[in-house]
C-alpha cells in the first residue's frame, strides 16, 4: 500500500482493512454531517477528510478493476502479460491500425488497378489504330455467350480485310412484340444515351428502329455508292429522304439484309430488314463510303 492511501485511511480514522461496506456508511455519515452544516466554513472544515475518502474509494475501485482484469488474463497462463499489453495497444491505437490497413488494402487495389491499366493501354498502344465503330442498334444479340464482341469483330474484318481493326457495340432494343414498332421506355433512353455518348462511325439497325430514329434525320449522305453506277439508283434497297435543311432528296441508308457480310456475322436477330449507315459527314467518310459500297455491291451482285 502506497504512502498516500496510508495517511487517508489514518485521516479518516479507520484500519487499512476495514470492510468497503464499512468505508461507505463512514463516508455516508461525511456527507450527512457535510450538509447539516450551516455556514460556509462549517460545511469546507471536513473538505479533507471528504477527499481522503474520495482517494480510498477510488483505490478500491481500482483494485477491484485489477483484480478482474487479471481473472479475465489468467487464461493466457504465461502469455497474460503480452496480452495485456496487446489489448492496451489496440484499445490506444486501435483506429489507427484500422485506418493504416485500409489505406494499405487500397494501395494495393490500387496500385494493381494501375498496373492492369497500363497494361491494358500497353495493349491498345500495339494494336493498329481504330478504323471504325460499329454500332448495331436493334433487336440484335451477339452469339458469344458472355456477351463479347471479340468475335463480331473479328467477322467484319474478314468480310472487309481493307481494314485491320473495328470495334463493335450492340444496343439492344427489342419490339415489345411481334410486328409491333413500339418499344420500352427503358430501353429507349438507354439507346438514346448509348447513341450521344460513343457517336458511332457506322449504325447498323433493324427497321423498326429506323422509323424510330426518324429516317434521313443524322445520316450520311451516301449517294457516293451509286455514283459509279455499280448500285442502280433505283435499287428497291436503298433508303432516300429529303434534308430538312437543303431540301434535296439524299441517300441515307442501304438494306444489307441479304447480303453475305450480315450472314458471316455472329448475331442473333430476327429482323426482316437490316439497314446500314453513317453518322454525321466526317473525315473517314470516304472510308465508310467504300466500305458500304462493298458489302452492298456484293448483295446486289448475287442478285
Amino acid at each position: 500500500m502506497n504512502e498516500k492511501l496510508k495517511k487517508a485511511y489514518e485521516r479518516v480514522g479507520l484500519s487499512e482493512n476495514v470492510s468497503r461496506e464499512e468505508i461507505n456508511k463512514r463516508f455516508d455519515l461525511l456527507l450527512k454531517r457535510r450538509r447539516s452544516k450551516a455556514s460556509d466554513d462549517e460545511r469546507s472544515a471536513p473538505e479533507e477528510d471528504f477527499q481522503a475518502f474520495k482517494f480510498i474509494l477510488d483505490s478500491l475501485d481500482e483494485q477491484e478493476i485489477q483484480e478482474a482484469e487479471e481473472q479475465r488474463l489468467a487464461k493466457y497462463g504465461k502469455l497474460s502479460g503480452f496480452a495485456s499489453k496487446w489489448e492496451r495497444f489496440m484499445r490506444l491505437y486501435k483506429t489507427h491500425v484500422i485506418v493504416s490497413i485500409i489505406i494499405v488494402i487500397v494501395l494495393a487495389v490500387g496500385g494493381n488497378a494501375l498496373y492492369n491499366n497500363w497494361q491494358h493501354k500497353k495493349y491498345l498502344a500495339s494494336l493498329p489504330p481504330v478504323d471504325a465503330e460499329i454500332m448495331f442498334l436493334g433487336n440484335f444479340g451477339v452469339q458469344d455467350p458472355d456477351g463479347k464482341t471479340d468475335d463480331l469483330e473479328k467477322a467484319v474484318i474478314a468480310q472487309y480485310p481493307d481494314w485491320k481493326r473495328v470495334e463493335a457495340s450492340i444496343v439492344y432494343l427489342p419490339q415489345t412484340g411481334p410486328g409491333s414498332d413500339t418499344f420500352d421506355m427503358n430501353y429507349m433512353q438507354k439507346a438514346v444515351v448509348e447513341l450521344a455518348a460513343n457517336q458511332p462511325d457506322v449504325l447498323i439497325l433493324d427497321e423498326a428502329t429506323l422509323e424510330w430514329i426518324g429516317g434521313q434525320d443524322g445520316f450520311g449522305n451516301l449517294e457516293a455508292v451509286v455514283a459509279d453506277g455499280a448500285i442502280a439508283k433505283d435499287d428497291s434497297r436503298l433508303k432516300w429522304g429529303k434534308n430538312e435543311e437543303s431540301g434535296q432528296e439524299e441517300l441515307y441508308g442501304v438494306d444489307i439484309t441479304d447480303s453475305p457480310f450480315v450472314s458471316a456475322l455472329p448475331l442473333n436477330h430476327n429482323s426482316k430488314n437490316i439497314i446500314i449507315g453513317v453518322l454525321g459527314e466526317d473525315e473517314n467518310k470516304d472510308k465508310l463510303i467504300s466500305f458500304i459500297e462493298k458489302i452492298a455491291g456484293k448483295s446486289a451482285a448475287q442478285k
